[in-house]
């Protein structure tokens, strides 16, 4: 038996199932494309298999603006739109035709403008910019794959200062409770000590954020004050599930509810193709029988997809964010 391994091998598959080439398959190579596509998404949403779960990692960053001509601005000065009056300050990874710069520090309502002049609070230094790059700590929005089908969670982001002070009380707690874990200690306590600070945090000073995740604009919004918050060139990271991408892991156009279910949805539309012969009398009295074939597609469709609901769906993962 030839094991499927591409898209074409699959589609070759579900046609042999369906008597091909003893039988004609009345359908059109332009239709076979259509229900492999139907048959792939339908498998990717709903079966169990057809994802991984992933930790992805995100490298923050600045918004660009692109110059008409070269000119030396400093690194940390604030640039100030002419026209706008939008400011900002200039990145280190600033070149002599592009500044790169995190967030605006005032008027935020009025951004850079493509054909105003920059100056440098500093170097004296003056550009006009030719177009405008936003990057994340300007959208306030973090990219996500395309690939992607849920976000889980955001990884704690801490507080770019954070505090070693010797009377901390999680300095204190941690020192206490490390000192107790010899022969002596009890590792149960120490458990439930990490659970009340984690309660602490979760009320007076959690890390966590409100996000939102939209698989169909492929953002992950945050809502946080991303100017104190992150860092530019910092990363990051997200827990998700995964399309597994079928043309580099081949085996899943072998997947055994893949197949069935590409072959019913290829007999529905062989089915529907020949609705229109229906009742339609051939040479020797033979007649089509389209509608029997529809009916009996549409009866195993709907089987197969109950089936992938009940055995093969994720169960629900609500995201608390």
């Amino acid at each position: 038996m030839a094991v499927p391994n591409s898209r074409e091998s699959l589609k070759d598959y579900c046609l042999r199932a369906l008597g091909a080439p003893v039988i004609e398959i009345n359908v059109d190579d332009d239709q076979l494309e259509d229900r492999v596509d139907e048959a792939l998404q339908f498998y990717q949403h709903y079966h169990t298999d057809a994802i991984e779960k992933v930790f992805l990692k995100h490298k923050i960053t600045g918004s660009k603006l692109n110059l008409s001509a070269a000119a030396s601005f400093s690194v940390d000065e604030t640039i100030t739109g002419g026209t706008s009056g939008a400011t900002a300050k200039v990145h280190k990874n600033t070149t002599s035709t592009q500044v790169v710069y995190t967030v605006l520090t005032h008027n935020d309502e009025i951004p850079f403008q493509v054909g105003e002049t920059i100056t440098g609070g500093n170097s004296g230094a003056t550009a006009t910019i030719s177009s405008i790059v936003k990057g994340d700590m300007e959208n306030e929005y973090v990219p996500i794959p395309d690939a992607v089908t849920d976000v889980i969670r955001l990884f704690p982001i801490f507080d770019t200062f954070t505090s070693n002070n010797l009377f901390d009380i999680k300095y204190q707690m941690h020192l206490n409770d490390m000192f107790s874990l010899g022969y002596m200690g009890s590792l149960l306590e120490y458990s439930m000590a990490q659970q009340y600070l984690s309660t602490l945090d979760l009320v007076i000073d959690s890390d966590n954020k409100f996000v939102s995740f939209d698989r169909h604009r492929n953002q992950l919004r945050i809502d946080m004050e991303w100017d104190k918050e992150v860092v530019m060139d910092e990363y990051l990271v997200v827990e998700a599930y995964r399309i597994i991408d079928p043309e580099t892991f081949t085996d899943i156009y072998n997947d055994h509810y893949l197949k069935k279910y590409l072959t019913a949805l290829i007999k529905r539309q062989w089915g529907s193709n020949l609705l229109k012969f229906e009742g339609m009398q051939m040479p020797g009295g033979v007649t089509f029988n389209g509608r029997q074939l529809f009916d009996d597609a549409t009866a195993e469709i709907e089987k197969l997809e109950e089936e992938v609901r009940l055995n093969w769906e994720q169960p629900v993962d609500f995201y608390m964010g």
